[in-house]
Formats: structure tokens, C-alpha cells, sequence
């Protein structure tokens, strides 16, 4: 097996929102001080299983979460990558009784297999600290906090931190091999075996299959798979040809059913296409991250011909599905959940930017 390589044309899109993400200080976690609340939940941590409450602590500006019954585990998919670094260190503040069994777990990639576990102890308000050394590469860490015994236990003042030099001497975890999306600089790094340069900055990724030499099925082409965690890069496999319709993202021109993929979008023309082709100078993208269309937003389009929104149509009427996709880069979304996160870690907006596959009435 050997590394494999190709130029993605999603690229400025897709490393803009790709490498890895830290706030100012070098966090990698959403609300470090349990502040957002969503009603009776946490905002920015998905309870996996059990009971949490809000809870006082040592002092009336802090807020804390109280694990209620044995098995309560709350979790939170971190964005970093080895790009942001290898040594992280876990700070929090604890309040924990002696038969209360708290630990905290992590899970690199976030695939349920947890490779190192740390006890919490015993502590009164007592601020404790974990670090931990991650092999390179690696795409996204999985936090999770839970409680076995009894007892009673609240966490508060939670930061995980990218720490350069804090980890000598301590054996990197191995998430093993990658998934698909993740980062990768050896084919043996990858669950498929195939490692891809997959944007103009040499970005490399495990994908399945290889976008340069492409062995796929028949009737199928190597191009765009449905996005799997946004922590990752939208993976590329063998996926049917002909399939994508117009708005819909690609990785070359087989996957669309009108033959014609622009800066990753199924399209029906081409800006830059030889003089005397096409649309010409009337090739425009019609939004952001969107399809390039003949005079988009203008009442031109007669019955059947591709249209994004009513303003393309004579008809005033574009019929099909609304397409829903992340602002930051493209990738289709139902909520803002499936995004990448912007630069204070938040996910990004899940926006309806207009109609997908559609055609004038």
C-alpha cells in the first residue's frame, strides 16, 4: 500500500474549516464553566446517559453540574487535531465523595473506544489536572465525564487545553487506525489503507478510494459520501454516478446528473469554459458554496430548466427540496450540530440557502 494523491477543487473551502481548532488560549472545549444551560440540559454537552443538575459551588459566580445517579456520564466531541498539537492537559475543579467512583475518559476519534480512563478523586473544591500525550495524526477527541458509585460529585471550572511541553515522558495515546475524513500521512495510518493529498495544501486524508487511480464498482465513481461527524472532513468513497443533483457538493464531474461539477458543486456550466461554450460570462454562482447557473437570480429560466430559487424562473415557481448545508463550508446539514465550528468553537450555522435539484414549474 502506498500514499495516494489528488488536488480536491473544495479546497480553500474545506481547509479553512478543517485544521483543527483552539480558541484564544489554546482550549479545545466548549463552555469550560458549565454556563449554558438549554432548560434542564447542558448546552455544549450531550448527556449520554443518566441525570445532571445545575449545582452551587464554592462560590455564587461559579456554576457547576452535579452528576445525579450512578451511570450519569456527560460527553463532548472536541474539534482538535494534530494541527493544534499532541500534549493536552484536562483542568477541573472538583467536588467529589469518596464513594461517588468519577472519572474522566478519552476517546480519540470519538468511535467509543476509550484509550486511557482518569480516576477523579476525592476532593472538596480541590482543582485537579490530567495531561496526556496523543499520537500524531489524530481528528478529534471524544471528553467524557461520568460517575459509577453512589455518592455525590460536581464538576466545575472544566478546561481541556492544547499544552505543549507537559507531556515529557509520558507514551502517546493511539486512537489506531483512522476513519474516514481524518487526518493521515501513511496509508497504515488508515482504516481503508489509502491516505490522499486532498487539497491544494497538501492536506492528507484517509479516504476509500483513491481519487487519482480509482477502482470503483460499476456504475460507481470515487467522489463526495454523505458527511459523517463535522470534526472531519466530508469523506470520499465510492459513491453512484450520475447521482448528485444540482447543489449538491462533488469531487469531479461523474457524480452529477447534469456531467458539469464547479469549484465542488453539481452545476450546469462553467465560468472559465473555452470562449464560444457554455454561458460565458453569464456562469455565475448562484449563493454560497452553491451551484454555478446560466443568469441566476434573473426571470430567464423557461419550464424544466435548473433553477435554485423563483427569481430564476420565468414562472416565478422553482420546484424541489430546500437545501440545507453548513455556511462554513458547504456540507450539507440538518442542524447546526452537523457543522464545523467557527472560531470560538461554536458549531457553525446550518443555513437553507435554496432549492435543491431544482427545476422552473
Amino acid at each position: 500500500m502506498h500514499k495516494r494523491h489528488f488536488v480536491w477543487p473544495l479546497a480553500a473551502a474545506l481547509a479553512a474549516s478543517q485544521l483543527g481548532a483552539t480558541d484564544c488560549n489554546g482550549g479545545i472545549t466548549r463552555d469550560p464553566g458549565f454556563d449554558l444551560w438549554c432548560g434542564p440540559t447542558l448546552c455544549a454537552w450531550k448527556i449520554e446517559r443518566g441525570k445532571v443538575l445545575r449545582a452551587p459551588t464554592w462560590h455564587d459566580a461559579d456554576i457547576g453540574v452535579e452528576l445525579i445517579e450512578p451511570g450519569t456520564a456527560i460527553e463532548q466531541f472536541t474539534p482538535a487535531n494534530s494541527h493544534d498539537g499532541t500534549c493536552i492537559r484536562f483542568d477541573l475543579v472538583a467536588d467529589v465523595d469518596e464513594n461517588a467512583q468519577a472519572e474522566l475518559a478519552v476517546d480519540i476519534y470519538g468511535d467509543g473506544s476509550v484509550e486511557r480512563t482518569f480516576e477523579i478523586p476525592t476532593a472538596h473544591w480541590k482543582p485537579l489536572s490530567f495531561a496526556f500525550a496523543v499520537k500524531s495524526p489524530y481528528t478529534g477527541i471524544r471528553f467524557e465525564l461520568a460517575k459509577r458509585g453512589l455518592g455525590h460529585a460536581v464538576i466545575a471550572r472544566m478546561r481541556a487545553a492544547i499544552a505543549d511541553g507537559a507531556c515529557e515522558g509520558l507514551t502517546a495515546l493511539d486512537g489506531g487506525p483512522a476513519p474516514l475524513g481524518a487526518l493521515c500521512v501513511a496509508a497504515s495510518d488508515c482504516m481503508t489503507g489509502i491516505c490522499s493529498v486532498v487539497d491544494f495544501f497538501g492536506t492528507q486524508r484517509c479516504t476509500g478510494c483513491d481519487p487519482g487511480h480509482p477502482a470503483c464498482g460499476s456504475g460507481q465513481v470515487c467522489g463526495l459520501t454523505e458527511p459523517g461527524p463535522p470534526e472531519r472532513a466530508v469523506p470520499i468513497a465510492c459513491v453512484a454516478g450520475g447521482a448528485r443533483v444540482i447543489g449538491e457538493q462533488c469531487f469531479g464531474d461523474r457524480e452529477c446528473t447534469s456531467g458539469i461539477c464547479t469549484n465542488g458543486v453539481c452545476s450546469t456550466c462553467r465560468p472559465d469554459a473555452p470562449s464560444g461554450t457554455g454561458c460565458g460570462n453569464q456562469c455565475r454562482q448562484t449563493y454560497t458554496h452553491g451551484p454555478y447557473l446560466c443568469s441566476p437570480v434573473q426571470p430567464l429560466a423557461p419550464s424544466g430548466a435548473a433553477c435554485t430559487s423563483d427569481l430564476d424562473c420565468v414562472s416565478s415557481d422553482c420546484i424541489g427540496p430546500v437545501r440545507m448545508q453548513c455556511f462554513t463550508d458547504g456540507r450539507s446539514c440538518a442542524t447546526d450540530a452537523g457543522c464545523p465550528v467557527d472560531a470560538d468553537l461554536r458549531p457553525g450555522a446550518c443555513v437553507q440557502m435554496g432549492i435543491q435539484g431544482g427545476s422552473c414549474r
